[in-house]
């Protein structure tokens, strides 16, 4: 894959911008969007228009705009190209979000996305210690959480401060409650 990508990436560059037009068809064959169509077609256009004004003296500042059209044409559809299709392919790999934001964070998270609030798990390792004697608060009625799904095995160290924090989330609240 990523070598057909440098393939067609090559292809306006090392022809001097007359083959711009096949890398936007290959584009617009990959990505099935009428956008990457209509802009293959564009790229076409640039290209011919480019080729009917281009005089037989070379020495006129006719033949450089038509050149300059030809050689932009190729560097901003090869960069479209490029960008185009990297973003195609990490979506189609599941990378990337079709909007173009990461469904994943790069930092670890122990609160699921779906839920607004951490929920305690069930089965605490440490409970917490009393400072003092204290009476007990009347137990709070919690709304009813859905079953979070199996997670896989983790570190210890990351079970010890998950306590450490129901511990200190405990006493804040019996704080709050004064």
């Amino acid at each position: 894959m990523i070598v057909l990508r440098v393939l067609f990436a090559m292809l306006p560059l090392f022809s001097i911008g007359f083959l711009t037009w096949g890398t936007m068809i290959r584009l617009a064959v990959v990505t099935r969007r009428t956008l990457d169509w209509i802009l293959c077609g564009v790229s076409a256009a640039v290209m011919i228009t480019g080729m009917v004004l281009l005089p037989e003296d070379i020495e006129t500042t006719q033949a450089d705009v038509a050149m300059a059209m030809i050689l932009l044409n190729a560097a901003a559809f090869t960069v479209y190209f490029l960008v185009v299709d990297i973003k195609h392919d990490k979506v189609r790999l599941g990378l990337a979000s079709p909007a173009g934001t990461s469904p994943y964070s790069p930092y670890g998270s122990t609160v699921p996305r779906h839920q607004a609030g951490y929920v305690a798990p069930a089965q605490s390792q440490s409970q917490p210690r009393p400072l003092q004697q204290q009476p007990q608060p009347q137990p709070q009625q919690r709304p009813v959480v859905p079953p979070q799904p199996a997670t896989p095995p983790s570190n210890p160290r990351i079970e010890q401060v998950r306590a450490e924090l129901d511990e200190l989330s405990h006493l804040l609240r019996k704080d709050e409650e004064k």
